[in-house]
């Protein structure tokens, strides 16, 4: 009889653990749509700027080859 308790309880306690609500699913929706934005705002930014150095050193190269020719 000591068995067929401890197999009962034991099945309660993995059922039990199975019931448990933490195996839901978690809404990260906002979460990713606020990094999508900030990320894709960095990204843009970012490139601007390397676009616009490239355009100052390109600026800057020609200003020197046609001073010291």
């Amino acid at each position: 009889m000591k068995v067929k308790t401890i197999i009962s309880t034991f099945l309660v306690t993995i059922l039990g653990l199975f019931a448990i609500p933490s195996f839901a699913a978690i809404d990260v929706s906002a979460a990713t749509t606020s990094i999508t934005t900030d990320g894709t705002a960095a990204i843009t930014a970012i490139g601007g700027a390397m676009i616009a150095l490239a355009g100052v050193a390109i600026v800057f190269k020609w200003a020197k080859a046609s001073i010291f020719g």
